[in-house]
């Protein structure tokens, strides 16, 4: 598998570049840089405290409590996006429609939405609608999936492109017994080419579906790094009004873990959080091929002479609309795709 994804994004490489790293790398992320204080054991740790509290300067501040709140800071902090203080519990994500196009008759574009089983109707009904269709590919857009801790949901999603009975993920922690594990169920209704978008804000189990199309559909990712917090959290609140948010529980896809690095795309194409926004809440009300599909350029002719006009002037002066630039890279991998993986 790894050798065929570098043949294709080798080939794709005149479309998109495509740095050797990415290529040769689809599997969740590299294991994080050791840690300077694991070299020291458990008397080194109590000795090096000792010395502190002894001679610095401020060392007579380090009481118990100072011990136990730097303890507590240093732990978040080394165990985020799994853990976090805040005085208020985590507010219910807004609901997230879902929204189907055709984009220039090749590439069906999904946009998947909130987590839920009226959007999961809404895909299945346009997944066979492309697919009466013929359409070249497939594109999934999780970018507007609000984080989620509904992994089931997303394991029924992974069914509709995944071959049933397909181990897709496990739900592992101490103290899940059983039901952690996801399989394909139902019919598969997707065929062809797929790449999923993501980007930093992809969480949970959008996150998880994402790396389970990776590694179980072919998928190929665009966009950006996803955020890491692939796991099912627990509230708590623990007095003085706060509330600690912990991972019980993370998503494994063939043994691997996303958490804490998140999922590195293979083709990584970044574009200004401010305008992602802006590109997503019109997408949803006039379509996305008006962000993909760079309008032809006006050019110089008599009629603007007569009229004293200059149209290529008017188009540099002009406020540059904005471009989805991940879908026009998906848009293209699904036109390139489809010539190579037929004679796989």
């Amino acid at each position: 598998m790894k050798i065929f994804r570098t043949l294709i994004l080798t080939a794709c490489a005149a479309i998109v570049p495509v740095r050797a790293e990415e290529a040769t790398s689809p599997s969740p992320p590299e294991a994080p840089a050791a840690d300077p204080f694991l070299v020291l054991d458990h008397e080194q740790v109590q000795q090096a405290i000792s010395i502190l509290r002894r001679d610095h300067v401020r060392g007579a501040r380090i009481d118990e409590d100072a011990l136990g709140r730097a303890t507590l800071r240093g732990l978040l902090e080394s165990l985020a996006p799994g853990a976090s203080l805040a005085a208020e519990p985590s507010a219910p994500s807004t609901p997230s429609p879902f929204r189907a196009e055709l984009l220039d008759g090749r590439a069906g574009y999904l946009r998947l939405g909130s987590l839920q089983t009226e959007n999961l109707a809404e895909l299945d009904t346009a997944l066979r609608d492309f697919g009466a269709k013929a359409v070249h590919g497939l594109i999934l857009d999780l970018r507007a999936t609000p984080e989620s801790s509904d992994f089931a949901l997303a394991a029924q999603v992974a069914s509709r492109f995944c071959v049933p009975g397909t181990a897709l993920f496990t739900l592992a922690g101490p103290g899940r017994a059983a039901g952690g594990d996801f399989v394909a169920s139902g019919e598969n209704l997707s065929r062809g080419v797929l790449v999923v978008l993501i980007d930093e804000e992809t969480a949970g189990a959008a996150e998880a579906l994402a790396a389970t199309l990776r590694w179980h559909a072919r998928a190929l990712l665009v966009g950006t790094r996803s955020s890491g917090r692939c796991v099912e959290f627990a509230e708590v609140p623990v007095g003085a009004g706060q509330n600690l948010r912990l991972a019980v529980a993370e998503v494994l896809v063939a043994g691997q873990a996303i958490y804490p690095r998140g999922l590195r795309p293979d083709i990584e194409i970044a574009q200004d959080p401010a305008e992602r926004e802006s590109i997503l809440a019109a997408a949803l009300a006039n379509g996305a091929a008006g962000f993909v599909f760079e309008q032809e350029r006006a050019q110089f002719d008599e009629a603007a002479l007569v009229a004293g006009t200059n149209p290529e002037l008017d188009r540099v002066t002009a406020e540059p609309g904005l471009l989805d630039r991940p879908l026009q890279r998906a848009v293209d991998l699904v036109t390139a795709l489809r010539v190579f993986r037929p004679a796989e």
